[in-house]
């Protein structure tokens, strides 16, 4: 209900109740359209081959189809396969994509590091692509347009934005404005688009790009900061040019940071009422949220963990242990994992129930094939939603109890980070330095997101009780990183 003194005023803008009324309307559209997408089209994860050498096997299914067999199979579980009754053709050119970038056929990642064995993308990044393509697939359902048409008909510039990929552009771009979706997000569901056409143009399916390439120069700002030369030097530059296209969304779509973005590390009591909830007293899900605490691994990185990694920490006096593990965007980087918690894990490698689903994983993956440490009861290793679900349970069983806990499993990332960084800064460690940790500890790609936990650290007093439990944490990393600091002010090289 409008208030009395403030009807007149409203009454009286009708400019504004019609951008109100476009705007309602805007939000009653897409929010019918994405209900109607969620029915056109889906991901399913399946076990497939991927196998070179296809050939008729001479056999038939129980509708006649002749069933393809190959002269050399590669098995791939969580296989992501777009399926839409009503785009039955394009979903299986889709499917042909997904294959091409899985195979290494196309855009294979340039590092070999970041690559599968037959030179691709791995499984993860394969259901981004997946993910992308699926709602792109929806929307042209939606909208009874096809996604071939990449030529305007005219030859204007604004022409251009009829076609079928600007108009998905466009319908992000709206998501965007009503807080649907976030820019980054669609940004990547037009870069998977994008490449997704540039495939298309060189098999010959369409026969020119419908958008256009242009040189974008970025300039480095040089903002005063507290990093010591010795590690900004690398980081300061005029700049860089790169090549990207018009289908970018614009920065201006950009959402406000809220407060609820920033960082949110557990308090003291919130680590104990979590670690004494019910759900946490199995020991794999007590183990990942340890492995998210004590090391920061993502909760992906914790169900690609390998158990090669884990190791008897009674043949050595080393207070902690090196593993280098693939995160975010296929960065490689090594993680320190304190003595107390390799002790943890490796009674959990060999513990009966563990190894009798390594029995069952080894019958469907063979004895070879290297082994993730975390193994569910049908022997597949877990998902990352296993994981990052941990924390979910627990807050559902502690709200029963009349606890509120408003915390996700990823805070358990930044609890590590920020009093990782608040334990450096008592030990009178350099900013600098501390910033180059944590990002190689984090796996950050830029200092910017490295230096809020920083900034944090140095703005949160710890109460004496998190403090002890930093030390307790912390000590056994605690050599390694101070001889990490001499070193570098030694200016040792790496082969002394």
């Amino acid at each position: 209900m409008i208030p009395a003194k403030c009807q007149d005023k409203v009454v009286s803008s009708p400019l504004m109740q019609i951008k109100l009324l476009k705007g309602f309307l805007l939000v009653i559209r897409i929010t019918s359209l994405v209900m109607m997408q969620k029915k056109l089209s889906k991901v399913y994860r399946v076990r497939f081959n991927v196998g070179s050498l296809p050939v008729f096997s001479g056999k038939a299914d129980n509708q006649g189809i002749r069933v393809i067999e190959y002269r050399k199979d590669q098995w791939v579980d969580n296989f992501p396969l777009i399926w839409s009754h009503e785009r039955q053709f394009d979903a299986l050119e889709m499917n042909l994509y997904l294959e091409h970038r899985y195979k290494g056929l196309y855009r294979a990642p340039r590092r070999a590091a970041r690559a599968n064995s037959l030179g691709g993308v791995s499984v993860k990044t394969l259901h981004s692509i997946a993910n992308s393509l699926c709602v792109f697939l929806s929307w042209l359902a939606a909208e009874g347009v096809d996604w071939r048409q990449v030529i305007a008909q005219a030859t204007t510039q604004r022409a251009k934005y009829w076609l079928p990929v600007y108009r998905f552009r466009k319908f992000l771009i709206d998501l965007v404005q009503v807080n649907a979706l976030g820019r980054d997000s669609a940004n990547l569901y037009m870069t998977h688009v994008r490449q997704f056409y540039e495939w298309a143009r060189r098999r010959g399916t369409i026969e020119k790009l419908p958008f256009e390439y242009q040189q974008l120069h970025i300039k480095r700002r040089n903002e005063d900061s507290d990093i010591n030369s010795i590690f900004s030097t690398n980081y300061r530059s005029a700049g860089l040019t790169v090549q990207t296209s018009d289908l970018t969304i614009p920065r201006k779509y950009r959402q406000k940071s809220l407060p609820s973005d920033q960082l949110s590390p557990y308090a003291h009591d919130e680590l104990c009422a979590l670690y004494d909830t019910q759900y946490l007293k199995s020991p794999a899900r007590r183990l990942w949220v340890d492995l998210a605490l004590f090391t920061g691994m993502r909760a992906f990185e914790i169900a690609q963990f390998q158990e090669v990694h884990v190791v008897d920490p009674s043949t050595s006096n080393t207070p902690s242990y090196h593993a280098t593990i693939t995160g975010k965007g296929n960065k490689e980087r090594q993680i320190l994992i304190p003595r107390t918690l390799m002790q943890r894990l490796w009674v959990y490698k060999n513990s009966d129930e563990r190894m009798h689903r390594v029995m069952k994983w080894e019958v469907n993956n063979g004895i070879y094939h290297v082994k993730p440490l975390f193994i569910n009861r049908s022997g597949i290793g877990v998902s990352e939603k296993s994981v990052s679900n941990t924390v979910i349970f627990a807050r559902k069983e502690l709200s029963l109890a009349g606890i509120a806990l408003e915390r996700s499993f990823h805070d358990l990332r930044s609890t590590y980070a920020t009093n990782l960084a608040k334990y450096m800064l008592d030990k009178g460690l350099e900013p600098g330095f501390i910033e180059f940790k944590l990002m190689a500890l984090l796996g950050h790609s830029n200092f910017s997101t490295t230096r809020k936990y920083l900034n944090f650290a140095r703005a949160v007093t710890f109460d004496s009780e998190m403090r002890g439990w930093s030390d307790t944490i912390f000590d056994g990393i605690d050599e390694r990183l101070v001889d990490d600091y001499q070193h570098l002010l030694r200016g040792d090289d790496d082969q002394s």
